[in-house]
């Protein structure tokens, strides 16, 4: 008993023992955590001051920075980048470059090849000793700050501890890699959209694939009112699915799609769209109720904690001749990316123009090669071979033939720091011009000053373009790579429109000579575009407010076009079809938009994605074969499909229904009926709203990797209306990344909402601040409130 009793003491005293220890080892790591936040006040030493610089906080955390000299401020700038978001400074670096699996280990392995191939690093060091000399110490002041603000903090940045990996100093190079980065977020969808629409025409021929893709119709908006005609529709010659095999394998027999039979043509899961984002609009002076123009900005990126942009106000010098600017910075980079600087304020969309060439590789090119090597966490390093043709690497090998990417991202001249010197144009006309120089991813820059000018153009270089004959979905040879740099003189642009009003969203904004100038890269619909243009309209005189509004309108006018058709098809029988009757009542009682709350939108969104997958498979299915480049890749519809099949509900051309379906009717009233199913398997259709699918999502990136850090780490999830064919852009993990409406020189009036907060350590008061309010749709003010920490730099 006494050896029983004493055995029971000393699994006592070890279990004690063990607690103890796995509560030191917590009140440890958080306090390593805790030691990692960056410094709020306080003095601190920046190497290079010419004078004492101020980093003030509001209550939001906005960064209000003033300085001597614009070096000065970035060097400010840098160190606060550095105290806030290393981490996620260091992620966007290691993507562009290829080397994220040195911090993370092989599973990184794969995506790493895939950026290595571009070589950026490389790249850009040999940019960077071709800048100006301006640009240069520009980027080594940031550079310093960077490094000073890392080296500052007691303990390394809380994420490098929980991977056990220490940081590695920022250089200015890698400020480069972060535009670099934006290249491939903002460009990608566009390469590999041109990538299969050279392989969709080779595969279907011309005549098909014109109709397969058209470039425009009903929902255009460009900024010059031009239109395109639509697409030519295929002759039963041409295309006719009255004979032969059909989707699914399903007999040109078959019933309509109300029948046992009809599932054969069903597809299991719609297939969801990418969601393209970001809109801008402008009015000028005499559309403004106060005489001075007025400019809005969303940019819709990926959401996540804490979010890519970081709220600034610069103050450089002193006196009458200071320069004040506010707006958001993007951590890597020392540039003002979106704001006013009381004088002209300029925002940005992305721009869909043909910015690349697929090359058709022939079998006996001559190629370079380059070794490159893979860092691996833990592990021993990989060598990877990357063979080029004209400096163009080959990215893609289907079968026996090669392709090879040649990119504008991958030109020297297309990085430079010209963006950063928007803080001193004084009217719209300078901002066009220096925006028509700048090297960055190409978008569509609007401005508007103070004088109640409002402008239009493409910001980044542009090239020489052959023309759309002969480079919208086509691979070209080697020898047809070459263009020349465009004079900023020849870059197209709208100054002071008659109309007072400017809009951009994406689409295809000119016509003509202007619009072979920038080629099509996948343009989305205008359906946005259209809806923000008739916004402005309805008003002759816009505020800050009503400008403002049409930032969360969730009138769904696009998805209406569609709850037409599908409704007069579920009346077709709803006298009979208990289901249909319902669809018909759920239809009629909507309310037309894309709120949380409807399931109506949701119905018909769901049956949209549907019919336009059903038809698009079936009308590129009599092509599949031997002329396929690649058959391990699946073709996907692009946003332009909806003109073809919209005008092949609308007429009813026999020859191009699928053959599972007895008539049209039956085909829309088989897409209701699936996706009444994937909405609802229960039934209850009314429950399954808009918003139960539409469900923010707004993650930490070590949250994604360890599930367990999401309820510290993650943003509420909410269920939210909006969509990706009206101005209210919301996806659960994409969305407004920030949402600007600023008069210049009415700043106190503007407004600056971002989502994810703006620190990304949670221990901070500003993880996750001002959130709430975009999740609410409240303005949040542009400029800062009263400074509640300061931090005082001095020269090391």
């Amino acid at each position: 008993m006494n050896g029983t009793s004493a055995l029971r003491r000393w699994a006592m005293r070890g279990l004690l023992a063990l607690v103890i220890l796995l509560i030191a080892a917590v009140v440890a790591g958080w306090a390593a955590v805790r030691a990692s936040r960056p410094q709020l006040d306080g003095e601190v030493a920046l190497p290079g001051l010419t004078a004492p610089l101020s980093l003030g906080r509001d209550e939001r955390g906005t960064l209000v920075v003033e300085g001597r000299t614009r070096l000065d401020v970035a060097r400010g700038l840098g160190f606060a980048h550095a105290q806030e978001r290393f981490f996620e400074m260091d992620l966007t670096r290691r993507s562009a470059a290829g080397e994220l699996a040195a911090l993370f280990g092989e599973q990184a392995l794969d995506r790493d090849r895939q950026r290595r191939l571009h070589r950026l690093r490389a790249r850009l060091t040999d940019r960077f000793e071709q800048l100006s000399g301006e640009d240069r110490l520009l980027l080594l002041a940031y550079t310093e700050g960077v490094n000073a603000g890392l080296h500052e903090l007691p303990v390394r940045p809380w994420q490098y501890l929980l991977l056990r990996a220490r940081p590695q100093d920022w250089t200015p190079v890698d400020s480069m890699l972060v535009v670099g980065e934006m290249y491939f977020m903002l460009q990608s969808d566009s390469l590999e959209a041109g990538l299969e629409r050279a392989m969709l025409r080779e595969q279907v021929g011309d005549s098909v694939f014109a109709w397969l893709s058209p470039r425009g119709g009903r929902w255009d908006a460009a900024l010059d009112g031009s239109q395109i005609p639509p697409p030519v529709m295929p002759t039963p010659a041409q295309l006719d699915l009255r004979v032969g095999a059909v989707p699914g394998g399903a007999p040109a027999s078959a019933p309509s799609s109300t029948s046992p039979g009809a599932p054969a043509a069903i597809a299991p899961t719609p297939r969801e769209r990418p969601v393209i984002g970001s809109n801008n609009w402008a009015v000028s002076g005499t559309r403004s109720a106060h005489g001075g123009a007025i400019l809005a900005n969303d940019m819709h990126l990926g959401l996540g904690v804490p979010s890519i942009w970081y709220r600034a106000q610069f103050r450089i010098g002193t006196g009458q001749g200071a320069i004040r600017a506010a707006g958001v910075t993007l951590p890597g980079v020392p540039a003002m990316v979106v704001g006013s600087n009381g004088v002209v304020a300029w925002g940005f969309t992305n721009a869909y123009g043909q910015w690349f060439d697929w090359v058709d590789v022939p079998a006996d090119a001559a190629v370079t090669t380059h070794t490159e090597t893979l860092e691996v966490m833990g592990g021993p390093s990989r060598t990877l071979e990357v063979q080029e043709i004209n400096g163009s690497p080959i990215v893609v090998t289907a079968g026996k033939r090669r392709f090879a990417l040649h990119w504008i991202a991958h030109e020297g001249a297309a990085y430079n720091l010209e963006l950063d010197r928007l803080l001193q144009v004084r009217h719209v006309s300078e901002a066009l011009a220096l925006a028509q120089r700048a090297g960055m991813p190409h978008q569509n820059l609007l401005a508007a000053d103070r004088d109640g000018q409002i402008g239009w153009t493409i910001a980044g270089r542009l090239w020489s373009q052959p023309g759309l004959d002969v480079s919208y979905g086509r691979f070209v040879a080697p020898s047809a790579t070459r263009h020349d740099w465009m004079t900023p003189e020849r870059s197209p642009q709208v100054l002071s429109p008659a109309q007072g009003q400017l809009w951009t969203a994406n689409h295809r904004q000119l016509g003509g000579d202007a619009g072979e100038l920038l080629g099509d890269g996948d343009f989305d619909l205008g359906a946005r575009a259209q809806q923000i243009r008739d916004r402005l309209a309805e008003k002759t005189r816009h505020d800050e407010a009503s400008l403002g509004a049409i930032h969360l309108d969730d009138e769904a006018r696009f998805m209406k076009s569609w709850a037409t058709r599908l409704l007069a098809a579920a009346r077709t029988d709803a006298g009979t079809n208990p289901t249909h009757r319902a669809f018909v009542q759920l239809l009629e009682n909507w309310n037309g938009r894309a709120d949380a709350d409807q399931a109506a939108y949701r119905l018909v969104r769901q049956a949209r994605l549907r019919v336009l997958d059903t038809l698009w498979d079936a009308w590129i299915t009599p092509s599949r074969g031997e002329r396929q480049v690649d058959p391990q890749r699946n073709i996907r519809w692009r946003n332009q499909f909806e003109y073809s099949a919209a005008r092949a509900l609308d007429e009813r051309p026999a020859h191009l229904l699928p053959a599972a379906f007895g008539d049209w009717d039956a085909l829309l009233l088989a897409q209701l009926d699936a996706a009444a199913r994937d909405m609802a398997p229960d039934g209850n259709l009314g429950a399954a709203t808009w918003g139960a699918q539409n469900t923010s999502r707004i993650q930490h990136p070590l949250a994604k990797a360890i599930p367990a850090l999401s309820r510290w780490l993650d943003m509420p999830s909410v269920p939210q209306g909006g969509d990706d064919n009206l101005p209210h852009v919301a996806a659960p993990a994409f969305g407004q990344s920030e949402r600007l409406v600023v008069s210049p020189g009415r700043e106190d009036h503007g407004w600056l909402s971002v989502p994810g907060g703006q620190s990304g350590h949670p221990m901070s008061p500003f993880y996750g601040a001002g959130h709430q309010d975009w999740v609410e749709g409240k303005p949040t003010p542009l400029l800062a409130g009263p400074v509640i920490h300061r931090i005082t730099a001095h020269r090391d």
